[in-house]
C-alpha cells in the first residue's frame, strides 16, 4: 500500500511539473510574440516619422492607419494622423484623431496642449478653457498656456477668472496683457509671423536674428517640426548651444524618435560641454537613423563624446 501511495504522489508530482514546465513555456512564448509584435509596431511607427518628415503624407498616412489597424489604442498614431490632416487643411479630421490621442493617453500634456491650440485656432473657447484649465493645474508657470487661459476666459464671458489669472500674469516680470498677446498673433499672422522673419534670417546668414524669431515662433506653437529644425540649424551657426539644451525636455518629449532633432540636442550638449548627455541623445538617435551620411555624423559626435570623457575605449568603436 505505502508503495502504491508512493507511486501515486510521485506520478502527481511529475505531472505537476510537466503541466508547470509546460505552462511557463507557454508564458515564454506569449511573452516573446508581444516583445515580436511591440518591436514590429516601433519599426512601422519609425517608418511613418521618416515619411512625415520627407512629406510623403500618403505613405505615412498609410504607415500610422495600418498600426491602428492592428493596435486601435496606439494613441501616437492617432497624434501622427493628426499632423498629416493639419498639412492636408482636413482640420475636422485633425482634431477627431487629436481627440483619439488624448482619450487614450490620458497622462500626455502634450497631446492635450495640442488639442486645445487647435480649439483655440477654431475659435472654440469653450472647449478649450476646461483643456487650459487642465494643462495649468499640470505645469503652472508657464506664461504662454496662462495667457491661453485668460483669453479663453475672456472670450466666454468670465471675466472675473480672466482679471484674475491676469494679476497673476501681470507679476510675470515683463509678460504682456491678453490684449497685447491677441494683437501681436494678429500681426504676425499678416507679416507671415516669426517663423518667417526668422527663415529670412537664416537665408541672410543672420543667425542671431533668426534665432531670437524662431523662439518668438515656438511660443506660439512649438509642435512645428520644420521650425524645430530650422531653430536648430540657427543655433549651431551661431553657437548659441544654450538656447537649443534649455528645450531638452521639449524636444525629447516632442519628437522622441526623430533622429535629425536628437542628433542636434546632442551636438548642442556636446558643444555645451556636457558629454555624457551627448552620448545619452546620439545613441538615441542612433537607433532611429536611416541615412548613411548622417549615421556618419552621429558616429562622429559619439567619438568626440566619449573622447571628452576620456573613454577611450568606446570612442574606438566609432572612430
Amino acid at each position: 500500500m505505502r508503495k502504491l501511495l508512493l507511486s501515486l504522489v510521485l506520478t502527481v508530482l511529475l505531472v505537476c511539473g510537466y503541466a508547470q514546465n509546460g505552462i511557463k513555456v507557454r508564458k515564454t512564448a506569449s511573452g516573446s510574440q508581444a516583445a515580436i509584435s511591440e518591436r514590429s509596431i516601433s519599426s512601422r511607427f519609425n517608418q511613418g516619422l521618416r515619411h512625415y518628415y520627407t512629406a510623403q503624407y500618403e505613405d505615412a498616412m498609410q504607415s500610422f492607419s495600418g498600426i491602428l489597424a492592428d493596435a486601435p489604442k496606439h494613441a501616437p498614431s492617432y497624434f501622427m494622423l493628426s499632423r498629416i490632416y493639419v498639412e492636408r487643411q482636413q482640420f475636422t479630421e485633425a482634431e477627431n484623431a487629436l481627440k483619439q490621442a488624448v482619450k487614450l493617453d490620458k497622462n500626455n500634456v502634450w497631446y492635450q496642449v495640442a488639442l486645445a491650440r487647435m480649439y483655440v485656432s477654431n475659435g472654440d473657447y469653450k472647449a478649450a478653457s476646461p483643456m487650459w484649465e487642465k494643462i495649468c493645474r499640470e505645469i503652472p508657470d508657464n506664461v504662454e498656456f496662462l495667457t491661453y487661459l485668460t483669453t479663453c476666459y475672456a472670450k466666454t464671458g468670465a471675466s472675473e477668472k480672466a482679471a484674475e489669472i491676469q494679476s497673476r500674469l501681470d507679476e510675470m516680470t515683463g509678460h504682456e496683457t491678453v490684449d497685447e498677446h491677441s494683437d501681436r498673433d494678429n500681426a504676425s499672422g499678416e507679416s507671415g509671423g516669426f517663423k518667417a522673419q526668422g527663415l529670412a534670417a537664416l537665408k541672410a546668414q543672420q543667425y542671431g536674428q533668426a534665432v531670437a524669431f524662431f523662439e518668438s515662433a515656438l511660443r506660439e506653437d512649438d509642435t512645428d517640426y520644420d521650425l524645430w529644425s530650422a531653430f536648430a540649424e540657427a543655433v549651431a551657426k551661431s553657437g548659441q548651444w544654450r538656447k537649443l539644451t534649455d528645450f531638452e525636455e521639449d524636444l525629447s518629449t516632442l519628437f522622441p524618435q526623430s533622429s535629425a532633432l536628437l542628433a542636434a540636442l546632442a551636438d548642442a550638449f556636446l558643444h555645451d560641454s556636457h558629454p555624457d548627455k551627448a552620448v545619452e541623445y546620439y545613441r538615441q538617435a542612433l537607433a532611429f537613423a536611416f541615412d548613411a551620411d548622417q549615421i556618419k555624423s552621429i558616429r562622429k559626435g559619439l567619438y568626440e563624446a566619449y573622447t571628452q570623457m576620456g573613454d577611450a575605449e568606446n570612442a574606438a568603436r566609432y572612430r
